[in-house]
């Protein structure tokens, strides 16, 4: 009965921000965009149907004394002969399921502010499209239990960056500046893709549970060696670097800003940038197999800091003051 309820509500969780981008792509595909009230109930109640069954999850997760509960939807894609599958799976533990819940939080806070400051712009309806897509990608990169699940989230959050960078699509500058972060996210998401075929090589599988060892986040160990986990750690940290503008990638952070002001807040103020550590957090074990690697992150993390610091100091106006 208890694994019966958290796979009811795990599935809601993940359903909630994916029926909302269904029903927004759909009728705008289709032609007939939904006016702006509807838009607005539709996105409130996605929230709180999502977050209501991530709270009971959690409240049950600590009556019950549980860490980790998997809800698996098996093998959508399956290459015998590559001996490759992506199977979709969705975990709640200590990691996932605080930053599943603030990722709801602040989608809802940011969309009921949006209703607002949009009332009666042309690009109402567009907006909250590419806004589904960021919401429900962030839903799918918090709660992922493979590594290719995760890159699903991760392309999604990335595309819908992008898109509302370049939200003013009449000016000039806003495009090229959307183009031109959709190049880093590209740089950023190959080295993310390289890492996952890497890992599937080295362990049989992207599954965080068999890479990271049996036991609970943080206390698993990853099953492979120093050696192969410096690669793949680099070629993560890469990945994390890009989608959350550490050095040498900075420069894309105070660009995105040309997107509208509830955009700039959710994706950059908020929750994109920090799908970056997130990834760190996630593949931990992978990092206490090298010290190469930690010191490797540790730099990246303090050269950035300064960096940020010192732009900070003199920019010209509080928002780009804010991105550093």
């Amino acid at each position: 009965m208890l694994d019966q309820l958290y796979l009811l509500f795990g599935v809601a969780v993940v359903a909630s921000p994916t029926v909302l981008l269904a029903v927004l792509g759909l009728t705008t595909l289709l032609g007939r965009p939904l006016g702006e009230e509807v838009i607005a109930r539709l996105t409130s109640a996605a929230v709180v149907i999502g977050l209501t069954p991530a709270l009971a999850i959690m409240a049950m997760m600590l009556v019950y004394d549980t860490r980790y509960v998997p809800i698996e939807l098996g093998d959508w894609i399956a290459l015998e002969d590559e001996h490759f599958h992506f199977h979709l799976k969705f975990i709640f533990d200590r990691l996932s399921i605080p930053f599943t819940i603030l990722s709801f939080v602040l989608c809802g806070v940011v969309g009921a502010f949006t209703r607002r400051y949009l009332h009666r712009e042309v690009g109402y309806n567009r907006f909250f499209l590419c806004y589904s897509f960021f919401f429900a990608g962030m839903v799918i990169s918090a709660l992922a239990g493979t590594i290719e699940t995760l890159f699903l989230g991760w392309e999604l959050v990335g595309l819908s960056s992008a898109l509302l960078i370049a939200y003013f699509h009449e000016r000039e500058n806003p495009v090229r500046n959307g183009a031109r972060v959709w190049s880093v996210y590209r740089l950023a998401d190959a080295a993310f893709l390289i890492a996952a075929l890497t890992l599937h090589k080295l362990t049989g599988e992207g599954d965080f549970g068999g890479l990271m060892g049996s036991g609970p986040w943080p206390q698993g160990t990853a099953a492979i060696d120093p050696f192969h986990a410096l690669v793949v750690g680099s070629l993560l940290l890469v990945a994390a670097a890009g989608k959350s503008a550490l050095v040498p990638f900075s420069g894309w952070l105070p660009r995105a800003m040309e997107g509208p002001t509830p955009s700039s807040a959710v994706f950059y103020g908020s929750l994109s940038v920090h799908l970056g550590a997130y990834l760190l957090l996630r593949v931990s074990p992978i990092l206490d197999q090298s010290w190469s690697l930690r010191l490797l992150v540790i730099a990246v993390g303090a050269v950035s800091a300064v960096f940020g610091s010192m732009m900070s100091r003199v920019q010209t106006d509080v928002k780009n003051s804010l991105a550093y």
